[in-house]
């Protein structure tokens, strides 16, 4: 027999349970942040250097976007490297976040003979070490934008490295100052769903496009593979709206790496502890 203490108890009992949903449901998707918060190891002072997952660690970001550099003391083209960077990023407990060809601003892509072993090398040590993407930069005497001519080769070499990107299941992630159209188009030309952009807030608004319409354009096509966080001073300090920026991200469904890139003013140190802790408040951590 029911008594009425019982009925109370189960009813009760249920308006708990009828709340359980909302707590652990919605309140827990809440709590679950995608973003996740790294710097370039240049701006570590650590330029392909393996001692950047320390100085990572002691600034507060999670990961590192590392030079891939063709020669040097700790070059990732010396395979005997690749377990020491994999051992001190887990030591440090700091992740790496994409690796970059930083060397192609100086000896392009376009027109070095070497440049595209040097990517096909970088992808081989992407698979061995588990690093889903590199990002191909086209600056300084790789500008597309200024050095048009260049184009049609860096098409060709795509169409020959992008395969290999596929085959590894890796991403090629470019970064030039051309506009989201023309990254597109640049894109379709190639032909490969591993070509992607890297997109770089500053960059972008240096050379006068509307940032906001550009993430919005190229993350309907699912082309921005990681993102810059830069401004010309500390993150929060300049003229970009970063909550925009995440917002904007966020409805074009991009979940990654937000990677500090310069953004300092006064102490570099002092500059991009402030820029970890700006993240992790704007990425709700």
């Amino acid at each position: 027999m029911t008594t009425r203490r019982d009925f109370l108890t189960v009813a009760a009992g249920s308006l708990l349970l009828a709340g359980v949903p909302n707590l652990f449901g919605q309140d827990a998707e809440k709590k679950k942040e995608p973003w996740k918060i790294g710097i370039c190891d240049w701006d570590l002072r650590a330029r392909g250097r393996i001692g950047s997952f320390a100085v990572a660690k002691e600034l507060g970001f999670e990961g590192v976007q590392v030079t891939y550099h063709p020669d040097g003391t700790d070059s990732l083209a010396v395979k005997e490297n690749r377990p020491k960077y994999l051992a001190a990023a887990k030591e440090n407990g700091v992740a790496i976040a994409s690796f970059c060809i930083g060397h192609l601003n100086q000896e392009p892509l376009a027109t070095t003979r070497e440049a595209e072993g040097w990517v096909a090398d970088c992808l081989e040590a992407m698979e061995e070490m588990e690093v889903e993407q590199v990002l191909i930069p086209f600056f300084g005497n790789g500008n597309m934008e200024e050095h048009k001519d260049q184009q049609p080769f860096v098409i060709e070499k795509f169409k020959r490295l992008a395969p290999i990107a596929e085959r590894k299941k890796k991403i090629l992630a470019i970064e030039s100052y051309l506009t989201a159209e023309d990254h597109i188009k640049m894109i379709e030309a190639i032909g490969s769903d591993a070509v992607k952009v890297y997109y770089d807030t500053r960059n972008s608004l240096n050379v006068g496009y509307d940032i906001f319409s550009e993430m919005e354009l190229l993350g309907t096509k699912k082309l921005i593979s990681q993102v810059h966080f830069k401004d010309n001073t500390r993150l929060g300090g300049g003229d970009i709206d970063f909550t925009k920026v995440r917002e904007t991200l966020g409805k074009a469904g991009y979940e990654g790496w937000g990677v500090v890139e310069s953004s300092v003013s006064g102490d570099w140190k002092e500059s991009h502890i402030e820029n970890a802790q700006f993240l992790k408040k704007l990425f709700g951590r």
